[in-house]
Protein backbone atom coordinates (compact mmCIF):
# COMPACT_ATOMS: atom_id res chain seq x y z
CA UNK A 1 0.00 0.00 0.00
CA UNK A 2 2.80 2.64 1.16
CA UNK A 3 4.39 1.50 -1.89
CA UNK A 4 1.68 2.21 -4.38
CA UNK A 5 0.70 5.37 -2.92
CA UNK A 6 4.68 6.72 -3.10
CA UNK A 7 4.37 6.45 -6.44
CA UNK A 8 1.65 7.96 -7.43
CA UNK A 9 1.85 10.49 -5.50
CA UNK A 10 5.72 11.04 -7.24
CA UNK A 11 3.50 10.58 -10.94
CA UNK A 12 0.80 13.69 -9.82
CA UNK A 13 3.97 15.38 -8.85
CA UNK A 14 5.34 15.21 -12.03
CA UNK A 15 2.42 16.05 -13.88
CA UNK A 16 2.11 19.00 -12.22
CA UNK A 17 5.43 19.66 -12.83
CA UNK A 18 5.17 18.90 -16.77
CA UNK A 19 1.62 20.50 -17.08
CA UNK A 20 2.37 23.64 -15.65
CA UNK A 21 5.29 24.87 -17.22
CA UNK A 22 4.58 28.64 -17.91
CA UNK A 23 4.42 28.70 -13.62
CA UNK A 24 7.66 28.88 -12.47
CA UNK A 25 9.07 30.87 -15.44
CA UNK A 26 6.31 33.67 -14.25
CA UNK A 27 5.22 34.55 -17.63
CA UNK A 28 2.31 37.27 -17.90
CA UNK A 29 -0.41 34.33 -19.17
CA UNK A 30 0.73 32.26 -15.69
CA UNK A 31 0.49 35.60 -13.97
CA UNK A 32 -3.08 35.98 -14.93
CA UNK A 33 -3.60 32.62 -14.30
CA UNK A 34 -4.03 31.32 -17.58
CA UNK A 35 -2.18 28.82 -19.05
CA UNK A 36 0.39 29.78 -21.68
CA UNK A 37 0.05 26.65 -23.30
CA UNK A 38 -2.86 23.69 -22.96
CA UNK A 39 -4.27 23.03 -19.94
CA UNK A 40 -2.55 22.40 -16.51
CA UNK A 41 -3.29 21.36 -12.99
CA UNK A 42 -4.54 17.81 -11.40
CA UNK A 43 -7.58 16.36 -13.06
CA UNK A 44 -9.99 16.05 -9.96
CA UNK A 45 -12.84 14.05 -12.46
CA UNK A 46 -11.42 10.55 -11.91
CA UNK A 47 -10.91 11.15 -7.56
CA UNK A 48 -13.50 9.22 -5.48
CA UNK A 49 -13.15 11.40 -2.56
CA UNK A 50 -15.53 8.90 -0.54
CA UNK A 51 -11.91 7.09 -0.03
CA UNK A 52 -9.61 8.99 2.97
CA UNK A 53 -6.14 9.85 1.36
CA UNK A 54 -4.62 8.07 4.21
CA UNK A 55 -6.18 5.00 3.79
CA UNK A 56 -5.84 4.07 0.02
CA UNK A 57 -3.80 7.46 -1.80
CA UNK A 58 -3.88 5.60 -4.94
CA UNK A 59 -8.01 5.02 -4.55
CA UNK A 60 -8.34 8.43 -3.17
CA UNK A 61 -6.97 9.99 -6.47
CA UNK A 62 -7.70 7.40 -9.23
CA UNK A 63 -10.90 5.51 -7.68
CA UNK A 64 -13.61 6.83 -9.73
CA UNK A 65 -11.88 6.39 -13.23
CA UNK A 66 -10.56 2.83 -12.31
CA UNK A 67 -14.18 1.97 -11.43
CA UNK A 68 -15.27 3.57 -14.86
CA UNK A 69 -12.29 2.55 -17.13
CA UNK A 70 -12.55 -0.55 -18.96
CA UNK A 71 -9.33 -2.01 -20.52
CA UNK A 72 -10.24 -2.78 -24.30
CA UNK A 73 -10.03 -6.74 -25.14
CA UNK A 74 -7.59 -6.18 -27.25
CA UNK A 75 -4.98 -4.05 -24.95
CA UNK A 76 -3.19 -4.94 -22.22
CA UNK A 77 -3.34 -1.43 -20.30
CA UNK A 78 -5.10 1.58 -20.85
CA UNK A 79 -4.36 5.29 -19.72
CA UNK A 80 -3.16 8.36 -21.53
CA UNK A 81 -0.37 6.88 -23.57
CA UNK A 82 -2.07 4.54 -24.55
CA UNK A 83 -4.81 6.58 -25.80
CA UNK A 84 -2.43 8.41 -27.25
CA UNK A 85 -1.12 5.45 -29.09
CA UNK A 86 -4.13 4.86 -30.26
CA UNK A 87 -4.58 8.01 -31.93
CA UNK A 88 -1.31 7.50 -33.67
CA UNK A 89 -2.51 4.49 -34.52
CA UNK A 90 -5.50 5.59 -36.58
CA UNK A 91 -3.32 8.35 -37.95
CA UNK A 92 -1.71 6.04 -39.56
CA UNK A 93 -4.37 4.19 -41.38
CA UNK A 94 -5.32 7.37 -42.59
CA UNK A 95 -2.03 8.22 -44.23
CA UNK A 96 -2.12 4.36 -45.79
CA UNK A 97 -5.68 4.83 -46.48
CA UNK A 98 -4.44 7.68 -48.79
CA UNK A 99 -1.47 5.88 -50.11
CA UNK A 100 -3.59 3.28 -51.66
CA UNK A 101 -6.08 5.40 -53.02
CA UNK A 102 -2.88 6.89 -54.97
CA UNK A 103 -2.05 5.29 -58.69
CA UNK A 104 1.25 2.90 -57.54
CA UNK A 105 3.84 4.68 -60.32
CA UNK A 106 2.77 7.95 -58.77
CA UNK A 107 4.26 6.84 -55.01
CA UNK A 108 7.74 7.86 -54.30
CA UNK A 109 10.15 5.30 -53.47
CA UNK A 110 9.47 5.56 -49.87
CA UNK A 111 6.18 5.36 -49.95
CA UNK A 112 6.19 2.02 -52.51
CA UNK A 113 7.99 0.65 -49.64
CA UNK A 114 5.51 1.66 -47.17
CA UNK A 115 2.50 0.25 -49.64
CA UNK A 116 4.32 -2.71 -50.20
CA UNK A 117 5.24 -3.69 -46.90
CA UNK A 118 1.56 -3.07 -45.43
CA UNK A 119 -0.54 -4.88 -48.23
CA UNK A 120 2.38 -8.05 -47.91
CA UNK A 121 1.35 -7.93 -44.20
CA UNK A 122 -2.21 -7.82 -44.73
CA UNK A 123 -2.58 -10.50 -47.63
CA UNK A 124 -3.37 -13.30 -45.06
CA UNK A 125 -4.41 -15.23 -48.54
CA UNK A 126 -1.07 -15.08 -49.66
CA UNK A 127 0.75 -16.35 -46.29
CA UNK A 128 -1.62 -19.35 -45.58
CA UNK A 129 -1.18 -20.58 -49.33
CA UNK A 130 2.98 -20.18 -48.74
CA UNK A 131 2.66 -22.15 -45.41
CA UNK A 132 6.13 -22.47 -43.53
CA UNK A 133 7.38 -22.31 -47.46
CA UNK A 134 9.39 -18.80 -46.96
CA UNK A 135 11.09 -20.33 -43.72
CA UNK A 136 11.81 -23.75 -44.63
CA UNK A 137 15.29 -22.92 -45.84
CA UNK A 138 16.44 -21.24 -42.38
CA UNK A 139 14.34 -24.41 -40.39
CA UNK A 140 16.43 -26.46 -42.23
CA UNK A 141 19.65 -24.60 -41.85
CA UNK A 142 18.88 -24.59 -38.20
CA UNK A 143 18.21 -28.25 -38.06
CA UNK A 144 21.28 -28.91 -39.96
CA UNK A 145 23.52 -27.37 -37.02
CA UNK A 146 25.84 -30.15 -35.89
CA UNK A 147 28.44 -29.00 -33.29
CA UNK A 148 28.80 -26.44 -30.79
CA UNK A 149 30.66 -23.83 -32.68
CA UNK A 150 27.48 -23.87 -35.45
CA UNK A 151 25.36 -23.49 -32.36
CA UNK A 152 26.85 -20.61 -31.77
CA UNK A 153 26.97 -19.18 -34.95
CA UNK A 154 23.27 -19.55 -35.25
CA UNK A 155 22.78 -17.76 -31.72
CA UNK A 156 24.95 -15.01 -33.04
CA UNK A 157 23.41 -14.57 -36.46
CA UNK A 158 21.21 -11.13 -36.83
CA UNK A 159 19.76 -12.70 -40.05
CA UNK A 160 17.85 -15.64 -37.90
CA UNK A 161 17.23 -13.73 -35.00
CA UNK A 162 16.92 -16.49 -32.49
CA UNK A 163 18.35 -16.56 -29.03
CA UNK A 164 21.12 -17.31 -26.60
CA UNK A 165 22.22 -17.02 -23.41
CA UNK A 166 24.32 -14.07 -24.24
CA UNK A 167 22.69 -10.54 -25.71
CA UNK A 168 24.81 -8.59 -27.79
CA UNK A 169 23.98 -5.28 -28.40
CA UNK A 170 25.55 -1.54 -29.41
CA UNK A 171 25.55 1.47 -27.39
CA UNK A 172 27.30 4.10 -25.79
CA UNK A 173 29.72 3.65 -23.23
CA UNK A 174 27.92 4.55 -20.22
CA UNK A 175 31.46 5.88 -18.63
CA UNK A 176 32.20 7.41 -21.86
CA UNK A 177 29.85 8.93 -23.75
CA UNK A 178 31.76 9.67 -26.45
CA UNK A 179 32.65 5.78 -27.57
CA UNK A 180 30.04 3.21 -29.20
CA UNK A 181 30.41 0.09 -27.42
CA UNK A 182 29.76 -3.80 -27.65
CA UNK A 183 27.66 -4.48 -25.13
CA UNK A 184 26.92 -8.08 -23.35
CA UNK A 185 24.61 -9.38 -21.11
CA UNK A 186 22.58 -11.97 -19.97
CA UNK A 187 19.50 -13.42 -22.12
CA UNK A 188 18.22 -16.79 -23.36
CA UNK A 189 14.61 -16.66 -21.73
CA UNK A 190 11.38 -16.95 -23.84
CA UNK A 191 9.26 -16.39 -20.73
CA UNK A 192 9.88 -12.51 -19.54
CA UNK A 193 12.45 -13.07 -16.56
CA UNK A 194 13.75 -15.42 -14.30
CA UNK A 195 11.27 -15.05 -11.87
CA UNK A 196 8.39 -16.66 -13.93
CA UNK A 197 10.92 -19.89 -14.18
CA UNK A 198 11.54 -19.90 -10.51
CA UNK A 199 9.01 -19.00 -8.04
CA UNK A 200 5.97 -20.99 -7.29
CA UNK A 201 2.65 -19.13 -6.55
CA UNK A 202 -0.24 -19.84 -8.81
CA UNK A 203 -0.08 -17.57 -11.80
CA UNK A 204 3.34 -18.77 -12.21
CA UNK A 205 2.67 -22.26 -12.14
CA UNK A 206 -0.12 -21.31 -14.66
CA UNK A 207 2.29 -19.42 -16.83
CA UNK A 208 4.87 -22.31 -16.87
CA UNK A 209 2.44 -24.64 -17.90
CA UNK A 210 0.92 -22.69 -20.36
CA UNK A 211 4.82 -22.15 -21.83
CA UNK A 212 5.55 -26.04 -21.63
CA UNK A 213 2.28 -26.32 -24.11
CA UNK A 214 3.30 -23.51 -26.19
CA UNK A 215 7.05 -24.75 -26.76
CA UNK A 216 5.65 -28.32 -27.84
CA UNK A 217 2.83 -26.51 -29.63
CA UNK A 218 5.72 -24.70 -31.87
CA UNK A 219 7.79 -27.35 -32.31
CA UNK A 220 5.13 -29.60 -34.18
CA UNK A 221 3.97 -26.44 -35.62
CA UNK A 222 7.75 -26.50 -37.12
CA UNK A 223 7.33 -29.94 -38.37
CA UNK A 224 9.42 -31.74 -35.44
CA UNK A 225 8.30 -34.99 -34.32
CA UNK A 226 8.26 -35.98 -30.58
CA UNK A 227 7.61 -32.56 -29.81
CA UNK A 228 6.29 -33.07 -26.15
CA UNK A 229 9.28 -34.74 -24.98
CA UNK A 230 11.36 -32.29 -27.18
CA UNK A 231 9.92 -29.07 -25.70
CA UNK A 232 10.47 -30.19 -21.91
CA UNK A 233 13.73 -30.53 -22.66
CA UNK A 234 13.47 -27.16 -24.11
CA UNK A 235 11.96 -25.44 -21.09
CA UNK A 236 14.14 -27.56 -18.80
CA UNK A 237 17.29 -25.87 -21.03
CA UNK A 238 16.05 -22.47 -19.99
CA UNK A 239 15.22 -23.17 -16.40
CA UNK A 240 18.85 -24.20 -15.93
CA UNK A 241 19.90 -20.42 -17.32
CA UNK A 242 17.49 -18.66 -15.31
CA UNK A 243 18.71 -20.39 -12.22
CA UNK A 244 21.99 -18.77 -12.90
CA UNK A 245 21.16 -14.95 -14.37
CA UNK A 246 21.22 -12.32 -11.98
CA UNK A 247 18.83 -11.31 -10.14
CA UNK A 248 17.02 -7.49 -10.57
CA UNK A 249 18.55 -6.24 -7.49
CA UNK A 250 21.84 -7.28 -9.02
CA UNK A 251 21.22 -5.79 -12.20
CA UNK A 252 20.13 -2.19 -11.14
CA UNK A 253 23.79 -1.94 -9.85
CA UNK A 254 25.33 0.33 -12.44
CA UNK A 255 28.49 0.09 -11.88
CA UNK A 256 28.27 -3.83 -11.09
CA UNK A 257 27.16 -4.14 -14.37
CA UNK A 258 30.00 -2.13 -16.11
CA UNK A 259 32.50 -4.88 -16.25
CA UNK A 260 34.93 -3.32 -19.64
CA UNK A 261 37.34 -6.05 -21.13
CA UNK A 262 38.93 -7.43 -24.27
CA UNK A 263 37.97 -10.38 -26.48
CA UNK A 264 40.88 -12.17 -25.45
CA UNK A 265 39.81 -11.77 -21.53
CA UNK A 266 35.70 -12.48 -22.43
CA UNK A 267 37.22 -15.85 -23.75
CA UNK A 268 38.79 -16.65 -20.79
CA UNK A 269 36.28 -15.59 -18.77
CA UNK A 270 33.74 -17.76 -20.41
CA UNK A 271 36.00 -20.60 -22.42
CA UNK A 272 33.15 -23.31 -23.19
CA UNK A 273 31.64 -20.48 -25.73
CA UNK A 274 32.50 -20.45 -29.50
CA UNK A 275 32.63 -16.23 -29.12
CA UNK A 276 34.73 -16.07 -32.41
CA UNK A 277 31.77 -18.52 -34.15
CA UNK A 278 28.98 -15.92 -32.49
CA UNK A 279 30.80 -12.54 -33.44
CA UNK A 280 31.35 -13.94 -36.59
CA UNK A 281 27.84 -14.24 -37.16
CA UNK A 282 26.90 -11.11 -35.39
CA UNK A 283 28.96 -8.99 -37.81
CA UNK A 284 31.08 -7.18 -35.22
CA UNK A 285 34.90 -7.49 -35.58
CA UNK A 286 37.64 -9.31 -33.53
CA UNK A 287 40.07 -6.04 -34.27
CA UNK A 288 39.13 -2.06 -34.21
CA UNK A 289 40.74 0.58 -35.19
CA UNK A 290 42.45 1.09 -31.70
CA UNK A 291 43.55 -2.52 -31.70
CA UNK A 292 41.62 -5.58 -30.23
CA UNK A 293 38.01 -5.49 -29.63
CA UNK A 294 36.91 -4.29 -26.31
CA UNK A 295 33.32 -5.05 -24.92
CA UNK A 296 31.32 -4.59 -21.38
CA UNK A 297 30.03 -7.36 -20.11
CA UNK A 298 27.09 -6.33 -17.43
CA UNK A 299 26.43 -10.00 -15.92
CA UNK A 300 29.78 -11.10 -15.58
CA UNK A 301 30.03 -13.80 -12.37
CA UNK A 302 26.98 -15.57 -14.57
CA UNK A 303 28.86 -15.78 -17.90
CA UNK A 304 30.98 -18.66 -17.15
CA UNK A 305 28.08 -20.32 -16.24
CA UNK A 306 26.18 -19.53 -19.12
CA UNK A 307 29.28 -20.92 -20.95
CA UNK A 308 29.18 -24.19 -18.85
CA UNK A 309 25.61 -25.02 -19.57
CA UNK A 310 26.17 -24.46 -23.42
CA UNK A 311 28.64 -27.24 -23.09
CA UNK A 312 26.53 -29.89 -21.17
CA UNK A 313 23.80 -29.33 -23.34
CA UNK A 314 23.54 -31.57 -25.80
CA UNK A 315 23.36 -29.98 -29.33
CA UNK A 316 20.11 -31.79 -30.89
CA UNK A 317 18.26 -29.97 -27.19
CA UNK A 318 19.93 -26.17 -28.49
CA UNK A 319 18.70 -27.11 -32.17
CA UNK A 320 15.05 -27.65 -31.21
CA UNK A 321 15.42 -23.95 -28.57
CA UNK A 322 16.88 -22.18 -31.99
CA UNK A 323 14.09 -23.30 -33.89
CA UNK A 324 11.00 -22.34 -31.62
CA UNK A 325 12.70 -18.92 -30.47
CA UNK A 326 13.38 -18.22 -34.54
CA UNK A 327 9.54 -19.18 -34.85
CA UNK A 328 8.44 -16.57 -32.08
CA UNK A 329 10.63 -13.98 -33.86
CA UNK A 330 8.82 -14.81 -37.00
CA UNK A 331 5.22 -15.66 -35.81
CA UNK A 332 3.12 -12.48 -37.39
CA UNK A 333 4.49 -13.04 -41.03
CA UNK A 334 3.76 -17.16 -40.74
CA UNK A 335 0.51 -18.57 -41.34
CA UNK A 336 -2.22 -18.11 -38.45
CA UNK A 337 -1.90 -21.40 -36.64
CA UNK A 338 1.85 -20.41 -35.88
CA UNK A 339 0.55 -16.55 -35.30
CA UNK A 340 -2.63 -17.45 -33.08
CA UNK A 341 -0.40 -20.12 -31.06
CA UNK A 342 2.08 -17.14 -30.65
CA UNK A 343 -0.70 -14.68 -29.36
CA UNK A 344 -2.11 -17.84 -27.19
CA UNK A 345 0.58 -17.59 -24.82
CA UNK A 346 2.49 -14.06 -25.11
CA UNK A 347 -0.69 -12.18 -25.66
CA UNK A 348 -3.33 -14.02 -23.86
CA UNK A 349 -0.80 -15.99 -20.80
CA UNK A 350 1.72 -12.72 -20.56
CA UNK A 351 0.07 -9.53 -21.28
CA UNK A 352 -3.56 -10.47 -20.22
CA UNK A 353 -5.17 -9.98 -23.43
CA UNK A 354 -7.73 -11.70 -24.02
CA UNK A 355 -8.17 -10.74 -28.44
CA UNK A 356 -4.99 -9.98 -30.90
CA UNK A 357 -5.22 -6.34 -32.10
CA UNK A 358 -6.15 -5.99 -35.62
CA UNK A 359 -4.17 -7.14 -38.26
CA UNK A 360 -4.30 -3.28 -39.64
CA UNK A 361 -2.86 -1.80 -36.55
CA UNK A 362 -0.76 -4.62 -36.26
CA UNK A 363 0.63 -3.31 -39.56
CA UNK A 364 0.83 0.05 -38.42
CA UNK A 365 3.36 -1.17 -35.93
CA UNK A 366 4.98 -2.86 -38.05
CA UNK A 367 5.92 -0.03 -40.90
CA UNK A 368 6.88 2.37 -37.78
CA UNK A 369 9.41 -0.08 -36.55
CA UNK A 370 10.54 -1.03 -40.00
CA UNK A 371 10.41 1.62 -41.61
CA UNK A 372 9.98 4.71 -39.17
CA UNK A 373 12.11 7.07 -41.09
CA UNK A 374 9.83 6.91 -44.07
CA UNK A 375 6.16 6.87 -42.07
CA UNK A 376 7.80 9.76 -40.08
CA UNK A 377 8.23 12.13 -42.85
CA UNK A 378 4.67 11.53 -43.93
CA UNK A 379 3.42 11.87 -41.00
CA UNK A 380 4.92 14.93 -39.76
CA UNK A 381 3.92 16.53 -43.26
CA UNK A 382 0.21 15.83 -41.94
CA UNK A 383 -0.13 16.26 -38.67
CA UNK A 384 2.38 18.06 -37.31
CA UNK A 385 2.47 21.57 -38.82
CA UNK A 386 5.40 24.53 -38.35
CA UNK A 387 2.55 25.96 -35.47
CA UNK A 388 3.08 22.75 -33.64
CA UNK A 389 6.58 22.89 -33.20
CA UNK A 390 6.59 26.28 -31.90
CA UNK A 391 4.77 25.56 -29.64
CA UNK A 392 6.48 21.89 -28.55
CA UNK A 393 9.41 24.14 -28.65
CA UNK A 394 7.53 27.42 -26.20
CA UNK A 395 7.05 24.03 -23.90
CA UNK A 396 10.31 22.34 -23.77
CA UNK A 397 12.04 25.98 -23.14
CA UNK A 398 9.19 26.81 -20.27
CA UNK A 399 10.18 23.77 -18.78
CA UNK A 400 13.86 24.35 -19.05
CA UNK A 401 13.27 27.76 -17.33
CA UNK A 402 10.52 25.90 -14.57
CA UNK A 403 13.23 23.47 -14.08
CA UNK A 404 16.37 26.13 -13.48
CA UNK A 405 13.88 28.44 -10.81
CA UNK A 406 13.16 25.45 -9.11
CA UNK A 407 16.62 24.50 -8.59
CA UNK A 408 17.75 27.70 -7.66
CA UNK A 409 15.79 27.13 -4.56
CA UNK A 410 17.18 24.33 -3.34
CA UNK A 411 19.48 25.59 -0.06
CA UNK A 412 21.02 21.51 0.22
CA UNK A 413 22.51 22.18 -3.34
CA UNK A 414 26.11 24.40 -3.40
CA UNK A 415 26.04 26.91 -6.87
CA UNK A 416 28.94 24.62 -8.37
CA UNK A 417 26.11 21.23 -7.83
Amino acid sequence: MMKRSMFLLAGVVCASMVATPGLAAQTNATQAGKPELGQWGVDLSGMDKSVKPGNDFFDYVNGDWLKKTKIPADRSRIGSFTSLAILSETRIKTILKELEAKPYNSLTADEKKLRDLYDAFLDTKAIEAKGLKPVRKDLATLEGLKTKAEIASGMGSSRLMTASPFNVAIGIDDKNPNAYSVNLYQGGLGMPDRDYYLKTDKPILEAQAAYKKYLATMLKLAGLDHAGKRAAAVYDLEHRIAEVQWTHAERRDADKVYNPMSFSKLEKLAPEFDWKAYFKTADIPLTSPKGERQVIVADKSAFPKFARIFAETPVSVWRDYLIVHYMHTFAPYLPKAVDQANFDFYGKVIQGSSQQLPRATRATHLLDAQLGEALGKLYVAKYFPPEAKTKAERLVHNLLRAYKDDLETLKWMTPAT
